[in-house]
């Protein structure tokens, strides 16, 4: 039998912009929430999906390369350039653009990956209060 764990409400801090979306093309800041599914069978050893602590850890060892970051998607990367009198962190985004969407896929992917591809991953992903992107995966 299939059983799902998770954590819920995890936040990184991000800035990011939208091309697509005449609104949102200026670069602008988010507090992402980050909610994070296992779906395996219990193991009948350790009576766990996978343990919560083990899941917390891989979530926020996930989160902080996303942390105070500014999201650029990789088609952008070339045309960018940032000087100043701070840090420029930035995180490329594998897609077309930094959007909740492909955030989610993002993680997703890279989860199933930390963990072992061993378990169906659902991640969702709030930008703002009640906007989200939902992915499962695989």
């Amino acid at each position: 039998m299939k059983v799902k764990i998770g954590i819920e409400g995890k936040a990184f801090d991000a800035a990011h912009y939208t091309l697509s979306s005449p609104s949102d093309d200026q670069i602008h800041g988010h507090t992402y929430l980050v909610s994070v599914e296992v779906e395996g069978e219990v193991d009948e050893k350790t009576g766990f999906v996978l343990d919560f602590n083990t899941l917390q850890t891989v979530v926020c060892e996930e989160l902080r390369g996303w942390d105070h970051k500014l999201l650029i998607p990789e088609k952008d990367l070339d045309k960018i350039t940032l000087h100043g009198p701070f840090r420029t962190d930035i995180r490329v985004v594998k897609d077309s653009f930094a959007t909740a969407e492909f955030i989610a896929m993002e993680m997703a992917k890279s989860l199933h990956n930390k963990l072992g591809q061993k378990f169906r991953i659902s991640v969702k992903v709030y930008e703002g209060q009640g906007k989200y992107a939902l992915v499962e995966y695989p």
